[in-house]
């Protein structure tokens, strides 16, 4: 989702007040966090097989410093899956804000691209729209130069590796992004971003388009996105979805969600998601919603999934 717009699962499934908020420890350092917790269930009809987790799927803490110009994050992250699982340092950078609407990071940060935000407490719904590529990065390590105002944003980042962070950059290896993004009228945002990673040779070169636009008014919440992606070597592809979600109360929103995902290589598998998640916040740190999505693959049979997520955010 929009990485633009730093909002919560209360201010975007609910348009009631931010969910989260942070915690001030001195005038340098505060901190901010959440624990995503949730219950699925999923009956896969091609294999003829159920599965069902209850988990405590993230728990993150993150770390925001500021000194004047230069500001930092440090985002420490805990991905469960019932009784293993990884903690890591998900994100460390710095930013120095140069004045007028310009700034510069480096460090381990995330990519520009996508509609949909990498973080559970931006999601509109429980699952993500794409199930077979993922086209759309995460977190890498870099360096890139940033700049807004109210109509326009730029962006344009040097990276060690589009896809997967290793610290290194070489003649021969590299990642880029860069994004335009205008706010031509009040509620319409358009987003296009690229990337591009290069590999050893030409073969490993992979590069992503990305589209989103997104419209807000009144009590609806509208968006749009198309990618177009080719990993080299002939696998390429393309995705899209379409949301709409509306809030009904302060407390009670729901979102629908129809999405499809391409891939042209091998014998050109197509999924195509149909997702309905309602979400309500119970109190100003506490959100919950439940979603039941449907995976249609063809000719393979359907995949359907259901889903109750609880966040808390401090």
């Amino acid at each position: 989702m929009n990485k633009l717009l730093k909002l919560s699962l209360a201010g975007i499934l609910l348009a009631a007040p931010a969910l989260q908020a942070q915690i001030e420890i001195n005038e340098n350092l505060s901190i901010t966090g959440f624990l995503d917790m949730s219950v699925t269930d999923t009956d896969d009809e091609p294999g003829g097989s159920d599965s069902s987790s209850f988990n405590l799927d993230q728990a993150e803490i993150d770390f925001l410093f500021s000194f004047d110009e230069i500001t930092g994050q440090v985002d420490l992250n805990y991905v469960g899956e019932n009784d293993t699982g990884d903690f890591d340092l998900e994100a460390a950078f710095i930013n120095y804000d140069l004045g007028d609407g310009s700034s510069i990071d480096a460090g381990k940060f995330l990519s520009y691209l996508g509609w949909e935000t990498f973080e559970p407490t931006g999601l509109y719904q429980y699952s993500f729209a794409y199930d077979l590529n993922g086209s759309i990065p995460g977190h890498h390590n870099g360096i890139r130069y940033n700049y807004g105002d109210d109509f326009v944003q730029f962006g344009l980042a040097l990276l060690d590796s589009l896809y997967g962070p290793d610290g290194s950059i070489g003649d021969s290896q590299y990642g880029a992004e860069a994004k335009i993004v205008l706010t031509p009228a009040e509620g319409l945002t358009l987003f296009l971003g690229f990337g591009k990673d290069k590999g050893a040779n030409s073969t490993m070169d992979s590069d992503v388009i990305n589209f989103w636009s997104s419209y807000e008014i009144g009590n609806m919440t509208y968006a749009v996105e198309f990618n177009d992606f080719d990993f080299g070597g002939g696998m390429t592809g393309s995705q899209w979805l379409l949301m709409a979600n509306m809030g009904i109360t302060d407390n009670l929103g729901i979102t629908a969600r129809v999405s499809e995902d391409e891939q042209d290589w091998t014998d050109g598998e197509t999924v195509t998601k149909f997702t309905l998640s309602p979400g309500w916040s119970v109190t100003d740190n506490l959100g919950m919603l439940f979603e039941v999505s449907q995976a249609d693959y063809g000719a393979e049979g359907d995949v359907t999934s259901f889903a109750f997520e609880t966040i808390f955010t401090f």
